[in-house]
């Protein structure tokens, strides 16, 4: 069948599907399977080191890889590929295997209920209630210092994957439970990648729909979206699964502009079902719980706490819990606040006050990845470099596989490092900026009201940049 001629789209540079290589790899049926084999075999030495290597966590593998490596990379999967992490995720892949009962090649069969997730359930919600569990836990308990603790948290996270998928239908734990989704959701909008159809209207001529109900070459999108409708990498998995079941071969595999996801040309974008109020709310909230998470490995702010409780005649833990859900809470009524004020100095009433959260949420995205980058310097360059020497005795048991067992290693000097997430976080600043001024333009047609509207936003935007400094020139402790 000849390849459909990808109609020339706003902000899209070029289809790699054009590349005869890269079109064999994604319609290869075993691509997803062999990139989480390889993922979940990784993860089985973490577990392994979980449960055999040594108790202390800088000298286990199984601790320094996941905090270290795996968790300060995921935003940079992100950034760079969208949702690339979730083709290869180990935590689903049991799960799915056992759900289709088959590894690579399409089933006929399915070991799940099928169910539908409840209506009530269907947004971002769990996914931001299970990632503040995660957070609340790692805070608590110190995850990363103590190997037996990464252990139970991989398998509480296959657990959970498998229990969804044998109950209901699709890939319903990646779309509403998976706590890392409540990041990977809001970030992959940012992305120069996106799966999208070549043509609407072959789209619209097609009579089968594979790529939502699946054929003998695959299965119907997993994350249960509508392939040949998609405009936002909201939901998209980048499974390939709509690539190899299009009949008409008409999904592409773009590169495009950043942050293209934010904004669109036209009034057309206020419609879409890609962004709701629990994304946006995702967005906000993370304003907030980013910088703590870099407060509580400051001394400043540990004494801080240590005073409080005492002050309180309360357990530190109490103090804690209080002190994570306000940091997140405060950014969404200071948003509310600016929203208010917006409305009241543009005039316009043309939109809801949650329609203007909803959308003038999401230009606050690359300040919230450019601080999470930057927060995560300091554990890849800084913390990291116990990672050489783990290397050669990744389980603590006196090995010296590669000659760097005990070694001393400087990545990056401090200094270096600092210079690295100040330039992060200014990128962040200026792209959130640039993105309120594009977003406010577009929203309204009087160049006087969008002006008017943005202010708020820009000095909400100011704020954040020097409350971040301030946050950025607090010493960190380490955790290893």
């Amino acid at each position: 069948m000849a390849t459909v001629k990808s109609v020339k789209r706003d902000g899209v540079y070029k289809d790699l599907m054009e590349f005869g290589w890269f079109r064999k790899i994604a319609k290869w049926r075993g691509l997803q399977f062999t990139l989480m084999a390889i993922m979940l075999a990784f993860f089985l030495v973490i577990l392994y080191a979980g449960l055999f290597g040594t108790p202390i966590g800088g000298a286990n593998v199984g601790s320094t890889f996941t905090w270290l490596l795996w968790w300060a990379l995921i935003p940079v999967t992100m950034l760079i590929g969208a949702k690339i992490w979730c083709l290869m995720c180990p935590w689903i892949a049991p799960a799915e295997w056992l759900q289709r009962m088959s590894l690579w090649w399409k089933g006929k069969r399915t070991l799940s209920l099928n169910l539908k997730v409840p209506k009530f359930m269907r947004n971002f919600w769990m996914m931001l209630v299970l990632f503040l569990a995660l957070h609340w836990a790692d805070a608590n308990f110190h995850l990363a210092a103590r190997p037996e603790s990464t252990l139970y948290l991989a398998l509480t996270l296959f657990t959970l994957a498998i229990m969804v998928s044998l109950v209901f239908e699709k890939r319903s734990f990646c779309r509403y439970f998976c706590p890392v989704g409540a990041i990977i959701s809001p970030y992959a909008l940012v992305a120069p990648v996106e799966i999208r159809n070549r043509d609407p209207e072959v789209c619209h001529n097609c009579k089968t729909r594979d790529c939502v109900n699946g054929n003998e070459k695959g299965y119907g999108c997993p994350a249960m979206t509508h392939p040949y409708a998609t405009d936002r990498n909201t939901y998209c998995l980048m499974c390939t699964e709509c690539i190899k079941t299009c009949p008409n071969d008409n999904i592409a595999v773009n590169i495009r502009k950043p942050f293209h996801d934010i904004f669109k040309e036209g009034m057309g974008f206020l419609k879409t079902r890609d962004v709701s109020y629990s994304l946006s709310f995702i967005v906000i909230f993370l304003l907030g719980i980013v910088p703590f998470h870099n407060l509580e490995m400051t001394p400043f702010y540990v004494d801080f706490e240590m005073s409080v409780a005492m002050g309180l005649g309360v357990p530190e833990m109490a103090v804690r819990t209080a002190a994570m859900l306000l940091v997140g809470l405060i950014p969404i009524g200071i948003f509310w606040l600016m929203l208010l004020l917006s409305r009241k100095l543009s005039g316009a009433s043309q939109y809801s006050m949650k329609d203007r959260f909803v959308w003038f949420a999401l230009p606050f995205i690359p300040v919230a990845i450019s601080l999470h980058l930057g927060h995560n310097y300091f554990h890849l360059l800084e913390e990291g470099s116990v990672i050489i020497p783990d290397l050669s005795d990744p389980f603590g048991y006196g090995w010296n596989l590669f000659g760097t067992a005990g070694a001393k290693v400087t990545i990056l000097p401090p200094d270096v490092i600092s210079l690295l997430q100040f330039f992060t976080i200014g990128f962040g600043i200026l792209a959130s900026a640039y993105l309120i001024y594009r977003l406010q333009k577009n929203m309204f047609a009087d160049g006087k009201q969008a002006i008017k509207s943005m202010v708020p936003m820009f000095v909400l935007l100011a704020g954040l940049a020097s409350f971040y400094a301030w946050v950025l020139t607090i010493p960190m402790s380490t955790r290893f």
